[in-house]
């Protein structure tokens, strides 16, 4: 695998990656109470590690629920419609399809009841489904802000900064997040999850957006009043990336690799987008020291984006890396889970963009009771009904390897 040597590589591979972008046998399980109470200390381990790498407290004062595929589409039809006093909607793709336009009747009639709507729109995103959305709100006085590519330089490299955060936020207490883009292939189709969540957490992510807000062009505006009240016990950390904010540039990829490096027995990562030359080396390493990795990979309708997960399966692979396809609709699902004690949920990839040049946000779960059924819930589901990723999978053609070696060196912003 190539490094971050890659230097005066950098502008051009932007400039290229951009437009690939654009078009954008397990263990057995043990009893229940065993398992969480083996997971206890791993998971008090992980989250002061946790503690210690982000910029946001971890709180306590939460409510979590999951809903995956089919199920999300109504519980989001009336999370919006809930919205009383605020809502801020931020994503990378908003199709205006017909589901997009419902969606977009509901933000509208929001902002006729008196709600404060806000919607953040990213300018690659929107190009590249050729969305009329932004039009559609602003006609009928909803507040909407298009996130532009904005270029940054710092020690690590030159990138184009993006948001690819999903943030759905209600009242100032209540959220959902996850991958979820808005539109018909992926609420219909996608096999994908948003988490709700209730409570000090929620409001938190209400501030990050805030902050996106104005890094978009928009005047600061005051939030609402922060949660009282009991909402539940849940512990939820918030991680992001977010390259022009100093200190915080990349708080997603240090959370991962140091619960990656401190895997004791088990990891179960699946990203439709999976290309992190740093990510493959430390699951490698975690698989030659006995770590048991699985990885589900999407099977892209685009060949060009399949044959760079192909090539990043064909790496990982020799070192012991168990990995399948999920070949049964498309996989925009992403989450990696860490020994029943480490749960990583949000909008991340699995690629350097995420890492190092979108602005992301992800959900950090330290609790192994809530880990154990997500495990049961969506991993090891998906494992079972998918098939391996086989040698003849990854088997180049000759004529192939000179593709494969350009999406090698330009993975770096792929």
């Amino acid at each position: 695998m190539m490094t971050k040597s890659r230097g005066s590589l950098r502008h051009i591979a932007v400039a290229l990656a951009l437009m690939v972008l654009a078009g954008c046998g397990a263990n057995p399980v043990t009893p229940a109470g065993t398992a969480l109470s083996g997971a206890s200390a791993r998971a008090t381990e992980m989250a002061q590690r946790i503690r210690q790498s982000v910029h946001r407290p971890v709180t306590t004062n939460n409510r979590l629920s999951l809903t995956v595929d089919r199920e999300v589409l109504p519980a989001f039809m009336d999370h919006l419609r809930s919205a009383r006093h605020s809502l801020y909607m931020q994503t990378f793709e908003f199709w205006s399809d017909a589901l997009g336009r419902r969606i977009c009747d509901i933000l509208v009639d929001r902002h006729k009841a008196g709600v404060d709507v806000r919607v953040i729109l990213d300018q690659i995103g929107q190009n590249h489904v050729d969305s009329k959305v932004e039009r559609i709100l602003r006609q009928a006085g909803v507040a909407v802000q298009v996130y532009r590519a904005t270029p940054y330089v710092r020690k690590s490299g030159a990138g184009l900064n993006i948001t690819h955060r999903k943030l759905y936020l209600v009242d100032g207490d209540k959220a959902m997040t996850g991958g979820m883009n808005l539109g018909e292939k992926y609420l219909y189709h996608a096999h994908d999850m948003l988490w709700r969540v209730d409570g000090d957490a929620a409001w938190i992510m209400h501030d990050e957006f805030r902050l996106d807000w104005i890094r978009a062009g928009g005047k600061a505006f005051d939030l609402p009043l922060r949660p009282h009240g009991s909402y539940g016990q849940e512990h939820v950390g918030i991680a992001v990336t977010s390259p022009r904010e100093r200190g915080r540039e990349s708080e997603i990829r240090k959370v991962l690799f140091e619960a990656i490096d401190k895997a004791a027995t088990r990891i179960d990562m699946a990203y439709p987008f999976f290309s992190d030359d740093a990510l493959m080396t430390r699951l490698k390493a975690a698989a030659k020291r006995g770590v048991q990795v699985r990885v589900i990979l999407t099977t892209h309708d685009r060949e060009i984006l399949r044959k760079l997960n192909k090539w990043s399966a064909k790496q990982i692979r020799p070192a012991g890396v168990q990995m399948h396809w999920y070949d049964k609709s498309y996989a925009h699902i992403k989450y990696t889970v860490i020994d029943d004690a480490f749960l990583l949920v949000g909008s991340s990839n699995g690629d350097t963009l995420t890492f190092e040049n979108n602005q992301e946000l992800d959900l950090i779960l330290t609790e192994p009771a809530r880990i154990s059924s997500f495990r049961v819930r969506v991993p090891d589901p998906d494992w079972s009904t998918t098939p391996e990723i086989s040698d003849a999978d990854l088997d180049f053609p000759w004529y192939d390897k000179p593709l494969a070696g350009f999406l090698e060196l330009i993975d770096y912003y792929m």
